[in-house]
């Protein structure tokens, strides 16, 4: 959940002021939604939460987040729904299907008259997993999407921004277990590569053990790990903490990790320019998805060896200063 500010110049824009209070919402602020578009197409809908008017400049500063902040704030029942021996116990659905049942919940159940959004969710997805969550826990959507996404092969989730006719909304994306999009492919090695501000980070922090601390106290806390091979070095050992009981769940949790973190690993960052700039190796925004895969070449650098290298996108960004430059949050594979 990212939260952004965009501002916008309310004299120049030549709004009354009844017309500035309907576009941003002064009275209802949630009930607006600013979109990002390139070229006609959304790349983004934030949920307006807050706004800040500076009289001097005549500027608002819009505050938005992306639409599953109301997750953190919904439970799986609604104000007047609790009651103690209410239980939502799934069981034969995977951890796609999972995500759909509390998706469908938090964002589109006719809980009451403010509850739905446009959203819509794949239908779920049979699997062997389980879930019981009790009312008396209060567990918020997100925290059962975090949870979810955490799981051994648990699926990645996006919200990706839609228009049908006037109204926007948006998809559910659930990963298998990690989102996927279109590839592109950027070389960086040109005269003028479309790359910018690129670093290579080289993590030569690694563990050979992990302690995985499950549920309980003292000694009846539930303890499980794994542990490298000794041509691993030198020991060096850390601690997970796991949200389960099931010391098979806390065992293999603790091997994905530890398996994450064996090895000296390259993490990349940069940008990227777009194609209105750079028609041949920028990207297209509309194009751009959670899970798309940009492929680097590089040649002759004094440090990057040559070939290519692959990146996912986890997360990307732009700003009004600078509208062609996309901002990209990246994991080297």
């Amino acid at each position: 959940m990212t939260q952004q500010t965009h501002s916008f110049p309310l004299k120049s824009l030549g709004l009354s002021r009844s017309d500035a209070h309907d576009l941003f919402g002064k009275d209802r602020p949630r009930d607006r939604v600013l979109a990002h578009c390139w070229n006609g197409v959304p790349v983004y809908h934030g949920l307006i939460i807050d706004s800040k008017y500076h009289k001097t400049t005549g500027m608002l500063e819009v505050i938005h987040n992306d639409v599953r902040e109301l997750a953190a704030a919904r439970w799986l029942y609604g104000i007047g729904g609790y009651f103690p021996a209410l239980r939502f116990h799934w069981t034969g659905l995977s951890w796609r299907g999972m995500a759909s049942r509390v998706a469908r919940i938090i964002f589109t159940d006719p809980i009451s008259a403010a509850w739905p959004l446009p959203v819509t969710i794949p239908a779920d997805e049979a699997g062997s997993e389980e879930m019981d969550i009790w009312a008396w826990q209060f567990r918020s959507g997100e925290s059962l999407l975090k949870e979810i996404e955490e799981m051994p092969d648990g699926p990645d989730l996006d919200f990706h921004p839609r228009v049908t006719g006037t109204q926007f909304g948006w998809d559910l994306r659930i990963g298998a277990p990690t989102l996927s999009g279109p590839t592109f492919e950027v070389p960086m090695h040109a005269p003028e590569s479309p790359l910018t501000d690129v670093v290579v980070h080289t993590i030569g922090e690694k563990y050979t053990g992990v302690f995985g601390i499950g549920e309980g106290e003292e000694r009846d806390l539930k303890v499980g790990g794994a542990a490298a091979s000794v041509s691993a070095g030198l020991a060096r050992d850390t601690k997970l903490t796991v949200k389960s009981g099931n010391k098979s769940v806390i065992d293999n949790r603790s091997s994905a990790y530890l398996n994450s973190r064996l090895t000296t690993t390259d993490q990349w960052s940069f940008n990227v320019k777009t194609t209105a700039v750079d028609p041949d190796g920028g990207i297209d925004p509309a194009q751009l998805r959670l899970g798309s895969i940009i492929r680097v070449e590089e040649r002759d650098d004094v440090w990057i060896d040559d070939g290519w290298t692959e990146h996912r996108v986890l997360g990307f960004s732009g700003s009004l200063d600078d509208p062609h430059t996309i901002k990209l949050t990246l994991e080297t594979i």
